[in-house]
């Protein structure tokens, strides 16, 4: 045990509620998602006696991992670790990066890059549009297989961060895809993650 509290939300746009859940956050990336965990952490979270809000972290793993930049870069009071986990830092790169067979389902799903009123969209929703504002340790996990976030979105943010003097550091799975799914890899990854949280948020074993 690590000592921490976990707070896992079935967020908009995510499986266990029907199809038009997950139709929530279609062209609205960054949205009302972002407020309803920007609502937890500030109204709901902090009548839990057993949870301490001032020290915080934020994780999220593919569109989790664009929630956690986007919370870390646009709420940076909220946080005081987060790790993304594959997730889109420039929507705008990431929807020309993708496999050119996704290209038409993102362009309705999201936005049209070739239109300017979606580019605009697509920007004004990209956590590296207020990446400057991010202030907390930043740890990023990839696969370098990854055909959907491809691993120089992820190399972006964190050459973004060390360029501003921030912490930043990235962990590459030589032979991971879109995940984290060889046990091996998997003990790596998520030790990783629970011993970057020890360190910057001060959680204490149990064990």
């Amino acid at each position: 045990m690590r000592g921490f509290t976990v707070f896992a939300p079935n967020a908009r746009g995510s499986t266990g509620y029907g199809l038009a859940y997950t139709k929530h956050v279609d062209r609205d990336w960054g949205g009302k998602d972002r407020l309803d965990h920007v609502h937890a952490m500030t109204r709901v979270l902090p009548r839990d006696r057993g949870v301490d809000v001032c020290r915080a972290g934020v994780v999220g793993r593919s569109y989790g991992g664009y929630m956690s930049l986007t919370l870390a870069s646009r709420h940076p009071d909220l946080w005081k670790a987060a790790v993304d986990m594959f997730g889109p830092y420039d929507l705008a790169t990431f929807t020309s990066r993708i496999p050119e067979t996704w290209k038409p389902y993102f362009k309705i799903a999201v936005g049209d890059p070739d239109i300017p009123a979606d580019l605009a969209l697509l920007r004004e929703r990209s956590p590296s549009a207020y990446i400057e504002r991010l202030i907390a340790p930043l740890l990023v996990i990839q696969g370098a297989n990854d055909p959907r976030v491809v691993e120089a979105e992820s190399r972006d943010v964190v050459a973004k961060l060390k360029g501003l003097g921030r912490e930043a550091e990235i962990i590459v799975f030589p032979d991971e895809g879109h995940d984290v799914l060889k046990f091996a890899n998997r003990v790596t990854c998520y030790n990783a993650i629970a011993g970057f949280f020890e360190k910057h948020l001060g959680a204490q074993s149990l064990s």
